[in-house]
């Protein structure tokens, strides 16, 4: 999955993975600032892989198009983009207790070839959801952006405006996006290698916009929906979560920092919350 990167699609990448380290303090407390107030000094942290979508066979967009255009970027960026986005908020959202392996971003040969070798060692089909997450939003520090978080099944009586972003677990999604271990002599290496607790698989990535639901017409401001499908699993493939979640946004805001700071973190944070601790 190789790509090119232009000029300007490379700052704009770059620009968003800082935007994740200046909002690391507002996301997660740093493993460093931990250790120096000695809460978690001695402690075995749980060791949690991530593992990304696959760029080309399970991302599906219809405004890619109209993104790139808005941030002077090109196609196979954009996908590249949210993949790393969802990737760093996901280990971002890891909270004291646990370690984050990020497989994508990892550099020695071995990491590159587990990594290479990931896809082919597994397959994916479409499954009920398991339907036991129950988010519960944690006071306290707030994004810059503000945002309305919380568990909504039907969609009704929902507004977007210009800061109308918000997390569901649809009650119309009747099935996500699984995976599925085909060659346990892989999962039971990586396991291994990586002496792992738990592995996060992000499966799918959708991203669509409702015509339909028409926030303003005259400014072309349409209703946009984000959706991560993603598993949590032992390192034996004992499967503990599988789920597809939503996060809605308006059409204005084709930044793709903006869609990534603003929507990434709260579908990640539903991810985390059903990971077990150690």
């Amino acid at each position: 999955m190789k790509m090119n990167v232009s000029g300007t699609g490379l700052k704009s990448i770059l620009s968003i993975l800082c935007g994740f380290l200046l909002q690391g303090q507002v996301w997660s407390q740093s493993t460093v600032m931990q250790s120096e107030e000695g809460d978690t000094a001695g402690e075995a942290k749980a060791r949690v892989l991530v593992v990304p979508f696959h760029q080309i066979r399970y991302y599906f967009s219809d405004c890619d198009k109209q993104i790139a255009e808005r941030n002077k970027m090109q196609l196979p960026e954009i996908r590249q983009s949210f993949m790393l986005g969802m990737d760093y908020a996901t280990e971002n959202r890891l909270d004291k207790e646990h370690e984050p392996l990020n497989l994508a971003q990892m550099r020695d040969s071995i990491d590159k070839a587990y990594f290479a070798q990931f896809y082919d060692n597994v397959s994916y089909a479409y499954e009920a959801p398991t339907r036991s997450l129950t988010f519960k939003q944690k006071g306290g520090k707030k994004k810059k952006s503000p945002a309305k978080i919380g568990k909504k099944t039907g969609g009704k009586g929902v507004k977007l405006g210009d800061a109308g972003n918000y997390t569901t677990l649809e009650s119309a999604d009747e099935q996500y996006m699984r995976l599925k271990w085909t060659k346990p002599e892989f999962l039971q290496a990586l396991a291994t290698t990586y002496e792992l607790d738990y592995i996060i698989t992000i499966n799918q990535f959708e991203i669509k916009t409702n015509y339909e639901k028409c926030i303003d017409r005259e400014l072309g401001k349409y209703a946009r929906t984000i959706k991560i499908h993603y598993n949590i699993f032992r390192p034996d493939g004992e499967l503990l979560q599988g789920e597809v979640v939503s996060a809605h946004y308006n059409s204005t805001k084709d930044d793709i920092n903006a869609i990534i700071q603003d929507n990434f973190g709260v579908l990640a944070d539903f991810v985390m919350q059903s990971l077990p601790k150690k």
